[in-house]
Formats: C-alpha cells, structure tokens, sequence
C-alpha cells in the first residue's frame, strides 16, 4: 500500500513533538528553578506546579514516540492518537507561553503540522483507508 508524502512527514514531526514534550518535561522535573527563576509566580503554572507538568510532558511524550512508530507503520489508531497527543500538546504549550513564548510558539507550530498531516487525504491514493 502505498502511502502520503504528508503522513510519513508528520509522523517524522510527531516523533520531534515527543523528543521536544520530553526535554519539556525532564527540566521541569530535574530542575526546578528553571522554569520558575523565568516567570515566578509561586511556582504554579495555571492549574499545576512544574512537576506535575514535567510528568504531564514526559507521560505524553513516551505516548507520543510510540503512536509515530504506529504512524510509522500505518495503524489507524496510532493516527487518531497522535491527532489527540498533538492537539494535547498545542494547548499545554498555551499554557507554558508566559514562560517561554518562541518554543511554545515554535512547538505548537509542529503540533498543528502534526495535526495536518494526518488528517490530510491522500489524493494520489484511490481507496486508501486514511
């Protein structure tokens, strides 16, 4: 069966999403003043501390790397869950805009190309389940 151009390219960037929510969540969990000597605000971001979101980041991140591999692989599944992570992944780094506003921004930008290219139908493929 042959495959997107635009699937395999966003399952290529799912796997930098997940490397990119991992490193988020590991100095969120490993160095505590990092984040907060940058916006201190009692250490809360929003609704949790930076711990919390470091393991949020690292849980999503793990989850993440294997659903690329599905993609990888061509599960349907693991598309509709990387479509879930990256749409995840798009409003927590929203939440960590106040911190750091150029790799929110530069993630949430591979979250929605993520998000694209595996919703997008291929149109060269005739009767190729998506």
């Amino acid at each position: 069966m042959e495959r997107s151009h635009w699937v395999a390219f966003a399952g290529i960037l799912l796997m930098v999403s997940a490397l990119f929510n991992l490193l988020n969540g590991f100095v969120a969990l490993f160095n505590h003043g990092y984040y907060s000597k940058v916006y201190s605000q009692g250490n809360r971001l929003l609704i949790l501390n930076y711990t919390a979101w470091g393991w949020i980041f690292v849980v999503v991140g793990m989850v993440m790397a294997l659903a690329s591999l599905g993609v990888f692989v061509g599960s349907r599944a693991a598309r509709l869950t990387g479509i879930c992570l990256a749409a995840f992944s798009l409003v927590a780094q929203m939440i960590f805009l106040p911190v750091y506003p150029f790799w929110s921004v530069f993630t949430m930008l591979v979250s929605l190309l993520v998000i694209y290219g595996l919703l997008v139908e291929p149109k060269h493929v005739h009767g190729a389940r998506v």
